[in-house]
């Protein structure tokens, strides 16, 4: 199995094999040795990770010290509830010897101070420790370069200093998917314009609630930086790549990625989020504006936190709501060199809630050190805007034949009236029974109603869709209203309150009706 992976690996990389040097990340800590967890502190936990290079160019590229070697960045990132955050990211490692493997193409073999084409150059999580680490804002990222003299070490607790820092109370969770990133900035790489594809990335996961007993899983995803994890998991994800052409001299781009998705929530509305990944500017990002109309809630912002003598700072962002945007910045360059930008080999998350269902509108992204700007395709709210929406469930079911916790009702769409687009979804029904909605701008509660063995929900007077008879058919069904045609000439408006109720005929144990329970609509304005 490992002969047959790595020849796959040989075959992919062969086929994207460019001119020049150009170092791509083949391998990332394939099983749990290849992780070191050193322990926390502090609530911080500390690890590393082992990482493969391959050189997939036409020239051998310099691996020596006095400059030439790449440096080896490792970053941690979580998805939750549909939403990406970056964990925490390490010193970086300073490569050396070039062991010229022949596990990603035909090796041609040289001297350890380079790197052969088609060899791969292999270290350990040990190797990658980055206790003795080199920081980020010592390096160039667009064109690669750092100085022949490091300056000072990492510094802090002795367990996580300079390591890969990320909070011990969001690892282990079973229900996050978690990323591992590694990047290979490299002077010779980058200036032949080569830099796009030297990062990639792999599912990672913990065996049990022991910390230690990280592990990657799947196979890696070559070429590309870890925003594009988001995607792979969450197909609805929107991605765009902002060039910053010729930044590091002609051919030399700089490269963020903007990426959105607008998720439907359970009690109407939905929530936008947003990644915003640099992956090697050096003008780095100052702000993101979004236009969004609506009155937006749930407001939330996460960085990444710089750690073990960084002199960059770690304020948090300072939102600005105006003119029907949301405006997220930290200082000018002007006001502090070292503000909290977003930095080469860092992604910040940005999010609200709002009532209006998606479109798409321009972001705009801040650019740090020169002050202009691009703009990113980005999922928001649609013009149609209003505040006050919500659906909610009331009022219980009783056992039916299908089910002993009873028929189950909810609701998805938009609560914005004018979207006409509201969803209602049954299940734990009896099969194949004739059924039809009921609505009422009233509740109550009475048990048992005229001889049913359900519950009304809907209050006096009850309106009901004669005219939309369904059936159960395999126990569950979905209905979607037409706003424009509904029964006794009713209208949804902006600010009103509608409750509905399924009522079905069942078996149980001889013929009888049934109901779900409520749902209540409360349409903003």
């Amino acid at each position: 199995m490992i002969k047959l992976s790595h020849l796959l690996l040989s075959c992919a990389f062969l086929a994207s094999a460019a001119s020049a040097q150009d170092i791509a990340v083949s391998r990332i800590a394939s099983n749990s040795s290849d992780y070191a967890y050193y322990g926390t502190d502090g609530g911080i936990a500390a690890y590393s990770m082992g990482t493969t290079s391959c050189n997939v160019g036409s020239v051998v590229v310099a691996w020596g010290s006095g400059g030439d070697p790449p440096v080896i960045a490792q970053n941690m990132f979580k998805i939750k509830d549909g939403r990406m955050e970056q964990l925490g990211y390490s010193w970086m490692k300073e490569g050396f010897c070039a062991v010229n493997e022949n596990s990603c193409g035909s090796c041609q073999g040289t001297p350890c101070s380079t790197l052969g084409i088609g060899c791969a150059d292999t270290y350990g999580s040990g190797l990658n420790d980055g206790r003795f680490g080199v920081a980020k804002f010592r390096v160039n990222p667009v064109t690669g370069a750092w100085p022949t003299s490091w300056g000072a070490g990492p510094t802090g607790p002795i367990t996580i200093r300079g390591r890969l820092q990320v909070p011990a109370n969001e690892l282990a969770d079973s229900s996050v998917t978690y990323i591992s990133e590694s990047q290979y900035p490299h002077e010779q790489d980058q200036m032949a314009g080569n830099g796009r594809n030297n990062a990639s990335w792999i599912r990672a996961q913990w065996n049990n609630s022991n910390l230690s007993s990280l592990a990657t899983t799947g196979s890696i995803h070559l070429y590309n930086p870890a925003i594009y994890a988001w995607k792979h998991f969450h197909s609805d994800v929107m991605i765009e790549e902002l060039q910053l052409t010729d930044e590091g001299g002609t051919n030399v781009h700089g490269y963020v990625f903007v990426a959105s998705k607008a998720t439907a929530l359970a009690g109407g509305g939905y929530r936008y989020d947003y990644c915003v990944q640099n992956f090697n500017s050096d003008d780095a990002v100052g702000s993101f504006n979004v236009p969004a109309d609506c009155s937006p809630s749930n407001v939330f912002f996460r960085d990444v936190d710089h750690h073990s003598g960084s002199i960059w700072d770690n304020t948090d962002w300072t939102l600005n709501q105006t003119g029907g945007t949301l405006d997220w910045s930290t200082q000018t360059f002007a006001q502090n060199p070292n503000a909290n930008a977003i930095r080469w080999g860092t992604m910040f998350t940005f999010s609200f809630e709002a009532d209006a269902q998606p479109g798409v509108a321009q972001a705009t992204v801040g650019l740090f050190k020169s002050g202009g700007s691009m703009n990113a395709t980005v999922f928001v709210p649609s013009s149609n805007c209003c505040s006050g929406g919500s659906i909610s469930s009331y009022c219980s079911s009783t056992m039916n034949s299908a089910s002993i916790v009873g028929a189950v009702l909810t609701a998805s769409g938009s609560t914005n009236a004018a979207d006409q687009n509201l969803t209602m979804i049954a299940h734990d029904l009896p099969l194949n029974k004739w059924s039809y909605f009921l609505m009422s701008r009233n509740q109550t509660f009475v048990p048992l109603f005229g001889g049913s063995q359900g519950n009304l929900c809907v209050g006096s007077p009850q309106i009901r869709f004669s005219n939309n008879v369904l059936t159960t058919g395999p126990g569950n069904l979905t209905f979607s209203p037409d706003f424009n045609n509904l029964p006794q000439g009713q209208v949804f408006l902006p600010g009103d309150t509608w409750n509905l109720q399924l009522w079905f005929r069942d078996n149980f144990p001889g013929p009888t009706s049934n109901t779900t329970n409520g749902v209540s609509v409360t349409f903003c304005q």
